[in-house]
């Protein structure tokens, strides 16, 4: 049996599938325009934040070799001490930096951190490098260089960035740094496996790829290209292509929808499915559109909270300032009256007692400065003090502090041998101990029973002396996986709501950084439920020279007849300051504000002034302005907790002889007395 079909009953079938052969062609003509469209926008935005990020990571390795040109700047030559230290401090901090070196006005190089592996550009001359119309362009300019990407002397491919150096109305030289940024670079694309990145320099050549880029496969459509200016001077410009990796995602979407456009002849004899891929198509493009937009807020929120993080960081600066000022303001009564009690007659065990309570407050002393120097060591502007000290002694004064809190709470602290040493050192006396300090503070908070051992070895090798401490508790110890972030800065061991041991996380990571730049090593080694052990080598310089005897004598120097005026607000440390002038035989006058200063010095004559700087109604630095209107012979000297470069830059630009910060001990202000009243002593 078989079935004939007239063209009549064809017609209408055949029309309607015309019809919607049609309505498809056209529809599926449509999505593909506005897949491309939509694809071309998705690489467009991608690619220009990803630009942007990579402008930033570029840009922080510029920032650092210009933070150092400032102090070099800012001291007018004198910060070359540290400069060897502070470039290794810039190679660990930025690794696509290789080298730093020193050119100086002859266009000879003249040092280079690090030297292992360059030694042959050590002496060379740019007189005859190609490079060297450049370098001298930008020298007169005052601009910052950045060159090609060059072939190195040394072996090797990098630019070389050049910043000129300026103090005393001349140029001095260029630090220059051979950078490779492909590090900074790797860490912005590890996430990226479906894009491609290729930045050619201002010669077309190629420094940087990701993923195999191949700008003469893709369709330009597909490809976000833009330029980045890197040195106006020169006219440099560093073009950035962005692209899809591999197969472009517009051929496999393009297959998908001729796929797509196949089951559309098909499923166009019946018109719920032709709808149905309709309503579907447009339901994608609309969640398309909406992924759209929310990128674009989240954008907005992360420029948000950027300045937030800004401005929080700017608080958190201003805040450990100020918080300092204040301690340092009752310690200074503290230490004001310790130093008073010493040298009354009591009893010999209080004498004992003072004598703890005269190192455990020098020692906050040193904490409240470490904490200040957290923000110095994380800028690169931390400062060393040249200080002659035992480093055994250091060991031995820090342990006699923690042990009678050590046995209160049942423990042991314990030196395992007989430290008899008679080397001294130079080096931060400060930073030393506070490195000890927060190890055995470490130590006590996670041991529960047992106690905490401390060795001390020395030697002495070419560098100076050569010292190993170990400090070994008995406590909970560190989980493996969180033993290589214990020195991460606010990183605790027990954290979140259940933790047992108080601390904010930031003991670790000082000693750490101070270590660091002490250019030492520590090491540490634990069992959970058995125990840590810290191990710390450091190298000290051999001091020439013994500190001399700071014991109080048992004469004191005599100044009767000085005249003082003390103007300070608080009323405690003028208590503390009067008591102490009066066992120089000195009776001082006080007012507590800079406007009762200027009546009393128009009304009377005074030998020196105590001038605090942060007063009501007139601070310090305005009433020394005004008193040097009419009285330029009295000694002005600034006394204030305020230990700030700033403080004290502008007191002395204002026109006080000295400053003095709080706490200032007995024999240093007996020391400063004789050296401004000479007369009296």
């Amino acid at each position: 049996m078989s079935f004939k079909f007239s063209k009549k009953e064809l017609l209408f079938p055949s029309a309607v599938f015309l019809v919607l052969m049609t309505v498809v062609g056209v529809l599926w003509k449509k999505s593909e325009n506005a897949e491309k469209l939509h694809l071309k926008n998705e690489i467009r935005t991608a690619g220009f934040l990803r630009f942007q990020e990579f402008v930033s990571a570029g840009q922080i390795n510029v920032v650092s070799l210009e933070d150092l040109k400032n102090r070099i700047e800012m001291t007018k030559g004198k910060y070359f001490q540290y400069w060897e230290e502070d470039a290794k401090l810039i190679l660990r901090q930025n690794r696509s930096i290789k080298f730093i070196q020193w050119i100086d006005t002859s266009m000879v190089i003249q040092n280079i951190v690090p030297l292992e592996g360059n030694e042959s550009v050590l002496g060379l001359s740019l007189k005859d490098h190609p490079r060297i119309k450049e370098w001298n362009g930008h020298v007169q300019d005052g601009s910052i260089n950045i060159s090609s990407w060059l072939e190195l002397v040394q072996g090797g491919k990098a630019f070389l960035v050049d910043v000129p150096v300026y103090f005393d109305n001349k140029f001095q030289g260029t630090i220059t740094a051979g950078i490779d940024f492909s590090y900074s670079f790797d860490n912005l694309v590890y996430d990226m496996p479906m894009y491609a990145v290729e930045i050619k320099d201002d010669k077309g050549t190629s420094f940087y790829k990701h993923n195999n880029p191949e700008l003469e496969r893709i369709n330009n459509d597909f490809v976000f290209t833009t330029t980045y200016s890197v040195d106006d001077l020169d006219g440099q410009e560093w073009t950035y292509s962005f692209m899809p990796a591999g197969v472009t995602p517009f051929e496999e979407r393009k297959w998908n929808m001729m796929v797509f456009l196949v089951f559309g002849i098909v499923l166009s004899l019946l018109s719920s499915s032709l709808v149905y891929f309709y309503r579907r198509a447009k339901k994608e493009n609309m969640r398309f559109r909406k992924a759209y937009l929310k990128l674009q807020e989240l954008n907005t929120s992360l420029t948000n909270e950027k300045l937030i993080a800004k401005k929080a960081s700017l608080a958190k600066s201003e805040f450990i300032a100020n918080m300092s000022h204040e301690i340092r303001t009752p310690l200074n009564a503290i230490l004001g009256f310790i130093e008073i009690l010493k040298i009354s007659e009591i009893d010999a065990k209080l004498k004992e007692y003072l004598l703890l309570m005269d190192i455990s407050s020098r020692k906050l002393i040193l904490l409240v400065d470490d904490i200040l120097e957290i923000e110095k060591i994380e800028s690169g502007k931390s400062t060393f003090k040249n200080d002659v000290f035992s480093p055994s002694e250091e060991v031995k004064s820090i342990v006699s502090i923690y042990k009678p809190s050590t046995e209160q709470k049942g423990l042991y602290l314990e030196i395992d041998s007989l430290i008899n040493s008679n080397q001294f050192v130079n080096g931060d006396v400060g930073k030393f101990g506070q490195i000890l300090t927060n190890l055995l503070r470490n130590a006590l908070k996670f041991t529960e029973k047992g106690g905490i051992t401390v060795s001390y070895h020395e030697s002495i090798v070419p560098e100076g002396l050569a010292i190993e401490i170990v400090i070994k508790d008995t406590g909970i110890g560190i989980p493996k996986e969180k033993l290589h972030t214990i020195f991460d800065r606010f990183m605790q061991i027990d954290s979140g709501k259940a933790k047992r041991h108080e601390g904010g996380g930031l003991g670790l990571y000082i000693s750490y950084q101070l270590i660091a730049l002490f250019k030492g090593n520590i090491n540490v080694s634990s069992t959970l439920g058995v125990g840590t052990e810290f191990i710390i080598d450091v190298t000290f310089p051999l001091a020439e020279n013994k500190p001399k005897d700071t014991s109080m004598p048992s004469v004191i120097t005599d100044f009767s007849g000085c005249k003082i005026l003390i103007v300070d607000d608080n009323h405690i440390n003028v208590i503390v300051l009067k008591k102490t002038l009066e066992k120089f035989g000195i009776q001082a006058a006080s007012v507590s504000n800079g406007e009762r200063a200027l009546e009393m010095l128009k009304d009377n004559t005074f030998d020196l002034v105590f001038m605090d700087v942060h007063m009501p109604l007139m601070d310090g630095f305005e009433a020394t302005v005004e008193i040097r209107k009419f009285n330029t012979d009295v000694i002005i000297i600034g006394f204030s907790a305020d230990v700030t470069k700033e403080a004290i830059d502008r007191a002395l630009g204002v026109g006080m002889n000295d400053y003095f910060t709080k706490p200032i001990t007995f024999d240093k202000l007996r020391e400063n007395l004789s050296r401004h009243l000479l007369k009296f002593s």
